[in-house]
C-alpha cells in the first residue's frame, strides 16, 4: 500500500480551470466547485477522453489533500481529515471503459447534511489502469490491476449562506540568504475565515527620502480555510541606495478591506 501511496502521489497533475493533459488522456474540469446548502444535493458531470489508440478502463477513487505552510500539498486517505467531503461525494459510474478518441461523462453528487454549513475539500483521483501481463507484473501491486498515469481533480464543496472572508497578516521579516542577489521578504497570512481565498500580495515600498512610491508585481495564491501561507515577495532589484518603508499588502475581494503590514528597508 504505501509502495502504491508513494507512485499516485508522483503521479498527480493537477491544474485550475482547465483541461489537464496525462499520458494518453484528458479530464475536464480539474477543480469542482459545489454550494449546496445543508440538507440539499448537487450534481455535476466530470468528463474523461480517452486519447490512448486502445480502448482502456479508467477508475475514479476518492482521497484528501491538505497544503502547508508554504504551499505544498499532501495527499491522505479519504475520510481522513476533518475537512474532508469524502463522505459526502457520489460518483457514479466510478469505473468506465473508453473507447479511443472517445469521451465519457461521469456524475458526480454531493449531498451535504444538515447543519453543515462549513467549508470542505477532497480529491477525485482519475487512473488509467490496465491488466497484468507477464512482462509487467509487479509484486508491488495487487489484484492483478497496474496503476497508470493519473490526474487529480479537486473538489470543493462550501454553502452559498457561507459568506465568512477574514484574513490577516503577521511576521513580516526579511528572508534573503547569505549570497543570494534577490532580496525576498515574508509575510504570514492566516485564513479566519470559513471560505476559500484567492490572495493577492504586493509591496509598497516608499523613498523616505523623495516619497516617491513603488509597487511591485503581485504574487497570487490560494488559502484554504484555517489554514496559513507564507507568502514570499521579492523587492525589485532596481531600487536605489536608500532608507525605504515597505508595507505588504494583501487583498482577498469579495469586498473585504486590505490587510497591510509595514517595515523599514535600508538598501546600500
Amino acid at each position: 500500500m504505501n509502495q502504491i501511496k508513494t507512485i499516485l502521489c508522483a503521479l498527480i497533475i493537477c491544474a485550475n480551470t482547465f483541461p489537464t493533459f496525462s499520458q494518453g488522456f484528458e479530464v475536464s474540469p480539474v477543480v469542482m466547485n459545489y454550494s449546496a446548502e445543508p440538507g440539499t444535493s448537487e450534481t455535476q458531470k466530470l468528463t474523461i477522453a480517452n486519447l490512448f489508440s486502445q480502448r482502456r478502463a479508467f477508475s475514479l477513487v476518492l482521497g484528501d489533500f491538505d497544503r502547508d505552510a508554504n504551499g505544498t500539498k499532501s495527499y491522505t486517505e479519504a475520510g481522513s481529515m476533518p475537512t474532508s467531503a469524502s463522505d459526502w461525494i457520489t460518483i457514479s459510474p466510478s469505473y468506465v471503459e473508453v473507447n479511443p478518441n472517445e469521451t465519457k461523462e461521469i456524475t458526480v453528487t454531493i449531498t451535504v447534511p444538515n447543519g453543515a454549513n462549513d467549508t470542505r475539500w477532497t480529491m477525485i483521483y482519475v487512473k488509467a489502469t490496465k491488466e497484468q501481463t507477464s512482462h509487467n507484473a509487479d509484486k508491488g501491486f495487487a489484484g492483478g490491476v497496474v496503476i497508470s498515469p493519473t490526474i487529480g481533480v479537486q473538489v470543493y464543496q462550501s454553502p452559498g449562506s457561507n459568506t465568512s472572508y477574514e484574513a490577516t497578516v503577521s511576521d513580516f521579516k526579511e528572508i534573503t540568504k547569505p549570497g543570494e542577489d534577490q532580496r525576498t521578504l515574508a509575510v504570514t497570512v492566516d485564513n479566519k475565515g470559513g471560505k476559500n481565498l484567492k490572495c493577492s500580495m504586493y509591496l509598497l515600498i516608499a523613498d523616505l527620502q523623495t516619497a516617491t512610491e513603488v509597487k511591485s508585481s503581485p504574487v497570487v495564491f490560494p488559502l484554504l480555510p484555517g489554514r496559513k501561507q507564507i507568502a514570499k515577495l521579492p523587492v525589485p532589484k532596481d531600487l536605489k541606495p536608500g532608507k525605504y518603508s515597505v508595507a505588504a499588502i494583501l487583498d482577498y475581494g469579495h469586498g473585504s478591506d486590505l490587510e497591510g503590514i509595514q517595515m523599514e528597508l535600508i538598501v546600500k
